[in-house]
Parts: structure tokens; C-alpha cells; sequence
């Protein structure tokens, strides 16, 4: 597993009180466990429902203001989506990471419009200039089938990080069909991503557990479809998918790691793989030979 410093959950440099805050939830974890197991999954859940908010990079503001902005409301919240591009060409999804937005993109968007596609970006709840204080996968990838539903259907769905899980949520649970779809930095397996948020904060195991059950019986009630964590690990969603496929990832992917990552690629035997160094997790994003492939796999 990765170090605390590269951790998904806690990847940024923080300042001295975000470090204090954190080694407080620790110990609290630790005192609500002997307590109630029960009251620690709760809150373990509030956290792991909860991404951390950047302001948007200025590198990225023009790229955000030259998009026709729209709004599509999903369970009360204003969800910003953003468009380049010619409205008659085919249309590309982006579905960002966890905690990131769609102009994270913003390397890859211009080369997308010069090669004749028209590019729908939207900010996940909680995420970027959408309204909400938590999201999950079931959320986004109830999202991504609104915008499918709204917007036409897709020629391709880009995922990066968390974005590729939604992804390959949106297509096995919610019907999405994309013709093709590229996963950059993906995970493999979302029980890897619960112990690692353990890892962060110490949870036992009963923590971690009542967690787990919470989440099950809190979200089918939201969506009213069955579920359970493995039914939506995408070493699972990934044997639904029937269209073209590539796969990127770095091997210097310091949170997550790629020896994790090529778990996905035996679940994906028919994927084009593009496999990287010196790029970690979120600098792929800006690679020319990334955005080359990426091009050639979707004019292909």
C-alpha cells in the first residue's frame, strides 16, 4: 500500500491543523469502536462519502469559462456540465477523479475538439462547481446515465482514478453504452480502496465493517436497486462492458499502485494497454504520448 503522504484520501500537502485534524479523527475512531462499532461505520462512511475541495487551478479557468455551461439537477443539487465543442460531432464523456473536476482534463480537451469531437464535462456532486457536500459511485454513475439520457448517446467515456470506476458503473448498472472507453489510473477493486481509507485512519475491522453494511442498506434505499461491494468492484463491472477498451496506467502511480491496477487487466483480456513511467497519478493526464494514444484509440 501506498505511504499516508500518497494516500488517495490524503494526497495533497495540508497544513499543520488539516494534520491535527486528521490525527483526531484517529483517535476518536479508536474511542467510538470500544463504544459503538455501529456510530464509528457511521461516521467512517460520512468520511469516506466526503472528497476534499481544491480551488480551481488558473491554468484551468479559461479552459472552464470558454465551455457552454449548463446545469442538470439530480436528487436537488445543481450539477454543472460543461461542453466544447461542434453540438453535430460525437460526443466524448470525461468523468474525473475523486476529488478533482472535469477541467482536469483541460491537456486532453482542446486535442478532442481539433479531432472532430464534441466534449461533455460535468462536476460530481461535491466536486468542482456542483452543488452537495458528499458523493459515491452509484451517485456519479447515476449522473453519467442523466447525461447520457440528456445529451445523446456517447461515442466514448474517459475515466481517470475515480472516474473510471463511475464509468464502469454507470455502464453495468444504469445501461450507459458507449461505444468505446478509455480508463486512465484506474482501480481495480474497491475493497483495495476501503482498507486503504482504514489504513488512513487505523478503523478495525468492525468499524470498517459496520461501514460496509450501512452503505449497503443507506444506498439501496436512495437508488432502490440491489447491490453489494463487489457487485460494483470494476474487476466485476469491467466483464460487462463488450465494447473497444484502453487501459493506462503508470508504474510510478504512488497512490494507486500499479501492480494494483493490473488486477482490472485479467477481467479485461480484449483491452488496448498503454503502460507508462515517471507520471504518477495525475501528471498522465497532461502526457503527449497519453493524449496521442487516446486520440488514435477513439479515430480508430
Amino acid at each position: 500500500m501506498p505511504d499516508k503522504k500518497d494516500h488517495p484520501f490524503k494526497n495533497h500537502q495540508m497544513p499543520l491543523f488539516m494534520r491535527i485534524y486528521f490525527s483526531a479523527l484517529t483517535v476518536l475512531f479508536k474511542i467510538l469502536d470500544l463504544i459503538s462499532p455501529s456510530l464509528a461505520g457511521r461516521l467512517a462512511l460520512h468520511l469516506f462519502m466526503t472528497p476534499p475541495h481544491f480551488g480551481i487551478p488558473r491554468r484551468e479557468k479559461a479552459l472552464r469559462d470558454s465551455a457552454r455551461l449548463k446545469y442538470i439537477v439530480n436528487k436537488g443539487r445543481k450539477i454543472s456540465v460543461h461542453i466544447w465543442g461542434d453540438e453535430n460531432n460525437e460526443t466524448v464523456l470525461l468523468s474525473h477523479g475523486w476529488g478533482g473536476r472535469s477541467t482536469q482534463f483541460h491537456a486532453l480537451i482542446q486535442p478532442l475538439i481539433n479531432a472532430g469531437f464534441r466534449v461533455v464535462g460535468f462536476d460530481a456532486p461535491a466536486h468542482g462547481d456542483s452543488q452537495g457536500k458528499q458523493s459515491n459511485m452509484l451517485d456519479v454513475a447515476s449522473i453519467i446515465a442523466q447525461i447520457e439520457k440528456e445529451e445523446g448517446l456517447f461515442k466514448a467515456i474517459i475515466g481517470h482514478s475515480f472516474g473510471t470506476s463511475t464509468a464502469l458503473l454507470a455502464i453495468s448498472k444504469f445501461k450507459v453504452k458507449p461505444e468505446k472507453l478509455v480508463l486512465i489510473a484506474y482501480v481495480a477493486d474497491v475493497q483495495w480502496v476501503i482498507k486503504l481509507f482504514g489504513t488512513l485512519f487505523e478503523l478495525k475491522t468492525s468499524t470498517l465493517e459496520a461501514m460496509r453494511q450501512r452503505a449497503l442498506k443507506t444506498l439501496a434505499n436512495t437508488y432502490q436497486i440491489s447491490w453489494n461491494w463487489d457487485d460494483i468492484s470494476p474487476i466485476n463491472t469491467v466483464q460487462q462492458y463488450k465494447g473497444k477498451l484502453l487501459l493506462i496506467h503508470d508504474k510510478d502511480d504512488h497512490e494507486v499502485p500499479y501492480n494494483e491496477a493490473m488486477k482490472l487487466e485479467t477481467f479485461a483480456p480484449q483491452a488496448t494497454r498503454l503502460v507508462t513511467k515517471g507520471l504518477g497519478h495525475r501528471k498522465i493526464l497532461m502526457s503527449r504520448d497519453v493524449i496521442k494514444t487516446v486520440i488514435n484509440f477513439l479515430k480508430d
